[in-house]
């Protein structure tokens, strides 16, 4: 039976993020069992923001948690970290809007965790055990599809044929596997340079630096970390985006150029299935 985990003692970061472009502290701080994970802003009176499917809102370049007027953005490269040390408590306060993107990926919150160690608490851990494959469907032939499996992975087929700078990508991960650390939670985000001055113009982000991970210029291949970095930070983002169900999922996620806004749809029809 996997147990509910937390980590050992409190931990500190402090970055930038990518939307408001402003310096935010963060603190990671123990939680007891049954607590998942929390949220409080600390510029804002303490205002607490429970991660599940009910606060989770997709955003064009991230995910966010939202209550009321109240949110906490670019919060997937967090929950991927915690998906991948298995934490199901856990207490996140922080002082701004948007936790830090740092270099795009989930490396720095990975080596914090790792830095301050895991715990077993003396309760189970939530699963959902699917019996029949579901799928949700998106625009020019997205789709995330579920198929039972006892062995959890998560795979990503990565099409940006249209840019010979990015290409075609498959990359298929064992998430009880030891190793995320260094296959998957390294892996940057990325975007075209043109896509990023655009969105800059219209204010959907507020920086262009190595906070957006990659920044892809035309005709110019960029230097990567790992082979298949592009599809591994796909699967990067479906881990954050499922975590918010606080359960632990026995299957094989299959996603198809598919984003953000697919994988909510998704986390939605799962917590309607498996309430």
């Amino acid at each position: 039976m996997a147990l509910q985990k937390t980590i050992k003692k409190p931990v500190e970061l402090q970055g930038k993020g990518f939307i408001h472009n402003r310096q935010t502290t963060v603190r990671l701080l123990p939680a007891e069992p049954d607590s998942g994970i929390v949220l409080v802003r600390t510029d804002l009176s303490g205002a607490r923001l429970a991660v599940s499917p009910k606060t989770q809102q997709p955003r064009p370049n991230c995910s966010s948690i939202t209550s009321g007027n109240i949110s906490v953005e670019v919060v997937e490269h967090l929950l991927a970290a915690c998906s991948a040390f298995g934490i199901a408590n856990l207490e996140v306060e922080l002082d701004g809007p948007e936790l830090p993107a740092f270099d795009g990926s989930a490396k720095v919150y990975s080596e914090q965790l790792s830095s301050v160690g895991v715990v077993e608490q003396d309760a189970p851990l939530r699963e959902i055990r699917f019996h029949r494959p579901l799928a949700v469907h998106g625009d020019n032939g997205a789709v995330v599809v579920v198929l039972p499996d006892e062995q959890r992975r998560f795979s990503f087929v990565l099409d940006y044929s249209q840019y010979q700078e990015i290409g075609v990508e498959y990359v298929s991960v064992d998430l009880d596997a030891e190793n995320l650390a260094d296959t998957v939670l390294p892996a940057r985000s990325f975007i075209m340079e043109e896509e990023a001055r655009i969105a800059q113009e219209k204010g959907l982000i507020g920086a262009t630096d190595e906070s957006m991970g990659l920044v892809v210029r035309a005709g110019t291949k960029p230097e990567l970390r790992m082979p298949g970095e592009f599809a591994r930070h796909k699967i990067l983002d479906m881990m954050g985006d499922m975590h918010v169900l606080g359960r632990r999922l026995n299957a094989h996620i299959l996603g198809v150029k598919s984003g953000h806004k697919l994988n909510a749809k998704l986390v939605q029809a799962i917590a309607a299935r498996y309430p």
